[in-house]
């Protein structure tokens, strides 16, 4: 016998043991942390710059000819894109979820490769830009100065060069983009007016610049064989560095020796690139720096690193220099993990109480209070070698097995107890003795629980990956817990148990006769029911009933939204408000949010957003909340001040604002809640696309429980028309190109080439100045050059009309599209939102197309019930297996039903939506219930074979098994209990999973050990029945 070996060698059981442990502590350390697993699909960023373009020209002569090479890559779940009114291009491309991100980016970089040669010059000289990013932000941290030796514009080049760089190299970042930066730029104010006088075009200023401030090799002096003995390296300064340098730019000359350099009809100054945006932190100006990861780095790291590049670099800021964190999301990781040791630990003790009450015997106690820890150490071990981390999944496996874990202990101990009471043997003799009686068992219990999780080996995708992390750690730590039942618990029996004093039976009186009283109501409850067929029928398909008719009322949803300690909100003004007007709208707002009790910090970017995108018009601020330690009021809850911060716009009419808390998983967009694309395909224009989603927007808005429902751009930004008489441009000789070229030199920022300074590459910038594009008169009297030199107005040209443009223009699959953002209460089902959002009626050619986490809860909708049948199939047929019957094992899986009905019924009462983590809990209810009647089914079926009436042997073995059974229930229930109870960081999944394991195996202790041996009495009759009728023996 397996299990005798260790009997007879103690040592090489506890050495067994303590290796197991020992390489647990050891990878333990080693195992990094995450909220999740990488589970999150790989995303490619994909981005473009053209100065001066509109939504309209960026759609048609950059996304559109990138995308057509995006389409059809391999692996690719769906792309979008935002073209801007700035001249920006962003396409974020999602590929499936286990996909190798290398492989998917060379991928993506050859279809940029191909398509170049059609995009515009401009395109390809400013570069496209490619990298491994996901689509939210990791972090936000801010750089402030107090003018001792830095002006602002100064710190933001001091953080977009100096420390941007540095962070971009840290491991796992994959940028670092200076939000509200002012990067330096040489600006080149031209002066219109003067220029037409001079006959100056901007063309002629473009050559000048691009011939004058240049970069040449001149060679070597002497080289190959020009001279014998030495050479010289031959240096030109071309590049220009200095203001005054670029005044002296020379435009144009004649034979006379007159020259006219650029500072005759410019300005020139070293100024910013963009004057578009600017950030501030608790009400004073900063440099921000967001912190975007790859999506296979780890999150922690990844903060920890780019933390401590901080802290190096910090020691040579200029003096005055300060920074600070305004937005890091891995605090709720860090202390959400923390909770679930607490949760784990409490778990673990409450096992040990409920196990010593039952036991009565601290010798006896001690053995299941070491197996618990082995099997959870060990566990490491395993999880290191497959290259998972520690993170919510694994951690909730373990809390989950501890009650599990009990079981396999509490049987060999408590048996053994029971041999050396009814033969009087000794602790060796009687451990050997019993271990021949239940190692099977052990064994087969182990094995019918592990079949149960079976099938989520099969699932699929980034939810799959969920499964099977937590399946798996389960699996692992049961699978140990068996190998320690088998050697080091009948060991430790052999050594320490011994017969419990009379003192010790005295003092566990009362918790005897609570037992004891339990046990005799029980049994009068089962013997009133069990032998009525009919009854027993009736209340199975009650129980039956009652699940299907509770499960339409609960909730779906993904994941449960967690407090994360933050709150984001997107502020857009009217359509052509100017960064003046937003940045008093954006400073006025948060000073209102910083007054609200239980906000710590407030951060504001204006000209940037996060729903509404970047434009003048637009902010977007990150309000992080006190420590959760501080925050245990209703008043100061995450829905409390959430409420409070979106009462808070209506004191500013003036602009919109949206608040939202992040995604519940890093790596799904920028915002919680539902989120998809209305896309339109045929001729329709993005007006036309923008009413029918603010339509639907304001029919979501309307839905119960939805407190939100916003799009993503606006179609009313107004715009001026420049219509070109092409027949007068070609009679007074102007090129249409040239007309082109003025309009974009003079009012956009025009770039030109580059310039190093401080150990950089900046940009020379020309446009015209601010005075001078300012209203409809300066743009008429721009100034074109014919081909024959002369200069002729733009209003001989050209006319000029009023009219309406997008802000931005989104795409998704190639087509046109807009983004709607809905924040719903967290009462409310998601899955019946989308539900009602997939049935409105829509034109012809507008479809619903899911995005970021939306996608995923759609691929998960109505899975669980194949889950649920796959399990309870899978455990039937191993049963099947076991008893060499197919009958046996039916009131086994029929008992399901009890804790099934109870976890929905522990999720109605509780408010808890049916999520993902509640899809875990019930999955593993199937196993549990089956293993708890187990025990008393197989008693029953020993009885019967003994020829005890069926009614009888099914009565027995509930009263012989009851004791066991209660044990292993309650310790299972006590172990989950502290999961119930859970608050603070990460509590809201504690509480789905805890909430659905408690309430299913409270029922299942309450109802189904009722139901289990009346479900045998039915079986067994109809199958006794049956078998006489026809004849034959059933197996």
């Amino acid at each position: 016998m397996f299990s005798k070996f260790f009997i007879e060698r103690p040592r090489f059981a506890a050495v067994v043991s303590l290796l197991l442990v020992i390489t647990g502590i050891l990878t333990m350390f080693k195992l990094p942390v995450a909220e999740y697993p990488e589970i999150s699909p790989p995303q490619i960023r994909v981005s473009a710059t053209y100065s001066g373009a509109s939504a309209e020209v960026m759609r048609d002569t950059v996304a559109l000819v990138l995308e057509s090479e995006f389409n059809g890559l391999e692996d690719l779940l769906y792309f979008s894109s935002e073209c801007s009114n700035t001249g920006s291009y962003s396409c974020s491309l999602t590929f499936e979820t286990g996909t190798n991100q290398d492989i998917a980016m060379v991928e993506v970089q050859n279809a940029v490769k191909r398509s170049e040669a059609k995009l515009p010059s401009e395109v390809q000289r400013t570069g496209i830009d490619v990298r491994k990013r996901s689509g939210d932000l990791l972090a936000m941290f801010q750089l402030q100065t107090d003018g001792s030796s830095m002006s602002i514009m100064q710190l933001n080049n001091y953080a977009s060069t100096t420390i941007s760089d540095a962070l971009s190299r840290v491991k796992g970042v994959s940028s670092a983009d200076a939000f509200g930066a002012m990067t330096y730029s040489m600006r080149i104010w031209i002066d219109p007016i003067r220029m037409g006088g001079l006959g100056i075009s901007t063309s002629d200023i473009q050559n000048a610049v691009e011939s004058q401030n240049l970069q040449a090799a001149a060679g070597t002096l002497g080289s190959e064989g020009g001279n014998e003995y030495m050479q010289f390296k031959v240096d030109v300064k071309g590049r220009l560095k200095t203001v005054e340098e670029f005044e002296n730019i020379i435009v144009r000359s004649d034979a006379n020796g007159n020259i006219l350099r650029l500072k005759d009809i410019a300005r020139i100054e070293l100024g910013a690139e963009s004057y578009s945006s600017n950030s501030k932190f608790n009400g004073k100006s900063s440099a921000g720096l967001g912190v975007f990861r790859s999506t296979d780095a780890n999150a922690i790291e990844t903060i920890e690193g780019v933390k401590a590049e901080l802290a190096r670099l910090e020691k040579s800021f200029p003096p005055g220099v300060t920074w600070s964190t305004a937005y890091d999301p891995t605090k709720f990781i860090i202390i959400s993990m923390e909770e679930i040791v607490v949760t784990l630990v409490s778990a673990l003790l409450l096992v040990v109480i409920i196990t010593y009450l039952f036991l009565q015997d601290w010798r006896a106690t001690i053995i299941p209070s070491l197996a618990i820890p082995i099997s959870l150490v060990g566990t490491f071990t395993a999880i290191y070698a497959l290259g998972y981390s520690i993170n919510l999944l694994t951690m909730f496996g373990l809390i989950l097995v501890i009650g599990s874990l009990v079981d396999d202990a509490i049987v060999v101990v408590e048996n053994c107890q029971s041999v050396m009471q009814r033969e009087g043997l000794d602790a060796k003799s009687a451990s050997i003795k019993s271990m021949k009686q239940i190692s099977g068992a052990v064994i087969a219990t182990t094995l019918v629980t592990i079949a149960c999780y079976v099938p989520l080996a099969f699932y699929g995708g980034m939810v799959g990956e969920i499964y099977t992390q937590f399946a798996v750690t389960m699996c692992i730590a049961l699978s140990l817990s068996t190998v320690v039942a088998l050697t080091l618990s009948p060991a430790l029996c052999a050594i320490i148990l011994r017969p419990g004093s009379a003192s010790e039976r005295k003092f566990f009186k009362p918790v005897n006769y609570v037992i004891d009283g339990s046990k005799n109501a029980y049994i009068r409850i089962v013997s009133a029911i069990a032998g009525k067929n009919l009854l027993t029928a009736a209340i199975f398909v009650l129980v039956v009933g009652l699940a299907y008719f509770l499960f339409g009322f609960l909730n779906s949803s993904f994941i449960p939204r967690e407090d994360k300690g933050t709150i984001m909100c997107d502020i857009e003004l009217s359509p052509g408000a100017t960064l003046s007007r937003t940045m008093k709208t954006s400073e006025k707002f948060s000073g209102l949010v910083s007054a609200i009790d239980g906000v710590k910090n407030c951060m504001v970017v204006n000209g940037r957003g996060m729903i509404s995108g970047d434009g003048e018009n637009t902010a977007m601020l990150i309000i992080e909340l006190d420590d959760w330690s501080e925050r245990k009021s209703e008043e100061l809850s995450l829905d409390s001040i959430l409420a409070r911060v979106q009462g808070l716009s209506a004191q500013i009419p003036e602009a919109k604002v949206i608040c939202f808390t992040p995604p519940a998983i890093m790596g799904l967009g920028m915002t919680g809640g539902i989120s998809f694309a209305l896309t339109a395909s045929g001729e329709v224009s993005s007006k036309e696309i923008m009413e029918e989603a603010k339509k639907l927007a304001a029919k979501i808005a309307a839905y119960p429980g939805v407190i939100s429902s916003m799009t993503t751009n606006s179609s009313e930004i107004p715009q001026l028309v420049v219509d070109i008489d092409r027949d007068k441009a070609e009679t007074l000789r102007v090129p249409v190109s040239s007309i082109f070229s003025a309009l974009q030199n003079n009012i956009a920022s025009f770039y030109i080439n580059d310039f190093n300074i401080l150990g950089d590459v900046f940009e020379v910038n020309m446009q015209a100045e601010r005075g001078m594009r300012s209203d409809l008169r300066d743009i008429m009297e721009l100034q074109v050059a014919s081909t024959d030199g002369d200069m002729v107005p733009l209003a001989s040209l050209a006319g000029l009309r009023l009219g309406s443009a997008p802000k931005q223009i989104n795409m998704f699959n190639k087509l046109l599209s807009t983004e709607i953002n809905v924040m719903t209460d967290s009462s409310v089902s998601t899955g019946e939102i989308m539900r009602k959002i997939e049935s409105e009626k829509l034109p012809a050619g507008y479809s619903v197309a899911w995005t970021g986490m939306s996608y995923q809860e759609k691929q998960n909708e109505n899975k669980i019930i194949q889950l649920m049948a796959l399990a309870i199939l899978f455990a039937y047929l191993f049963l099947v297996a076991q008893y060499e019957s197919w009958t046996i094992p039916v009131p086994i899986m029929m008992t399901v039903c009890a804790p099934v009905m109870g976890a929905i019924a522990g999720l109605l009462i509780a408010g808890e939506s049916f999520s993902i983590y509640a899809q875990l809990g019930m999955v593993m209810l199937v196993g549990l219930a089956a293993k708890n009647a187990i025990l008393m089914v197989e008693f029953s079926k020993q009885e019967r074979a003994m020829g005890t009436p069926i009614r009888q042997a099914a009565l027995n073995g509930a009263s012989q098994r009851f004791r066991a059974v209660m044990m292993t229930a309650l310790s299972f229930v006590f172990g989950v209990l502290p999961l119930v109870m859970a608050s603070g960081a990460g509590a809201a999944s504690r509480r789905a999973i805890g909430i659905t394991t408690f309430s299913g195996m409270l029922v299942a202790t309450c109802l189904g050990v009722v139901m289990t041996p009346c479900l045998y009495a039915l079986v067994q009759s109809i199958r006794e029945r049956f078998n006489s009728r026809v004849g034959i023996k059933m197996r």
